[in-house]
């Protein structure tokens, strides 16, 4: 069962994060995009001081190489949620859903030169059949024009996720997968809060009423649990392996958006899909 754990913790996060962009959706209606980014990870915070204080869960920094963690910290929330939410609202899903799902195959890479886990020919293989059948349902799916300006956003939130995989997966020798998810939640609420107090508007506290139900699966489920399960994941499988599941976000968000939202969901989508299925099944295969 433990070599499976991995696996399913894979498709968990994945599941998550496919379903948070409904929740984004319906929030920023009512809040700016660094005041939902604050509340997210202020509520994430949260959620581990309570567990802590009440000796559920026990996080250890003494003697640790913390320096360790600032750049998995910088790349994943600070660069990557800042990239991502603002490089979408200057772009199509198309260009998003391709940029972003090529994650796996520059993470492949870089972990090959960085963290000497040369990857075999079969997962190159199955990374780019995954990466295909992203590129399958992205090209399929309705956009509006890019900017150049949302393509280099968008390119740095590809960056940014792919060096985060690879510095987290560096980091787990020496830390938990609780203690590296709490230090990226409480950097996310300190630069997030920042921000939000700069661009912020009156009145946060009543508009943080009405996205309540958002932020509680955003900083609940999406911040604590799912990046949970992905630090659990790098702790246990190459960068490269634990990457790939990514693309399943890509196939679950257009499940909620056909059964939720009632959008066209057809062959090519379908096709796509099952890509990415075979995909995740080839790069963990032993």
């Amino acid at each position: 069962m433990k070599r499976y754990a991995p696996i399913f913790a894979g498709l968990g996060y994945s599941t998550i994060f496919g379903f948070s962009f409904l929740a984004t959706k319906s929030a920023l209606e009512n809040v700016n995009p660094f005041e939902l980014l604050f509340l997210r990870f202020s509520f994430a915070t949260l959620i581990f001081v309570v567990l802590v204080s009440c000796g559920a869960i026990k996080l250890s920094y003494h003697g640790k190489p913390l320096v360790q963690l600032l750049p998995v910290c910088l790349f994943q929330p600070v660069l990557y949620f800042t990239c991502e939410t603002f490089g979408i609202t200057e772009c199509s899903t198309v260009a998003a859903g391709l940029m972003l799902g090529a994650v796996p195959v520059t993470v492949a890479f870089l972990a090959w030169f960085i963290l000497d886990e040369k990857p075999t020919i079969m997962r190159m293989v199955s990374l780019l059949i995954s990466l295909g059948g992203v590129g399958f349902i992205a090209i399929t799916l309705q956009g509006g024009d890019n900017t150049v300006f949302g393509l280099l956003l968008l390119f740095g939130a590809m960056a940014s996720a792919s060096l985060y995989n690879v510095f987290s997966r560096r980091s787990s020798k020496n830390f938990t997968p609780l203690e590296t998810t709490f230090a990226m939640m409480i950097s996310g609420t300190l630069v997030f809060g920042f921000l939000a107090l700069i661009k912020g508007e009156p009145a946060i506290i009543h508009r943080a009423v009405s996205v309540f139900p958002s932020i509680v699966y955003l900083g609940g489920l999406s911040s604590v649990v799912a990046f949970l399960l992905v630090n659990f994941n790098l702790s246990r499988l190459k960068a490269s392996q634990s990457s790939v599941f990514s693309n399943i976000s890509t196939a679950v968000s257009v499940a909620a958006g056909v059964i939720i939202r009632g959008e066209f969901f057809g062959p090519l989508q379908a096709t796509g899909a099952v890509l990415i299925l075979l995909g995740v099944w080839g790069a963990n295969k032993k």
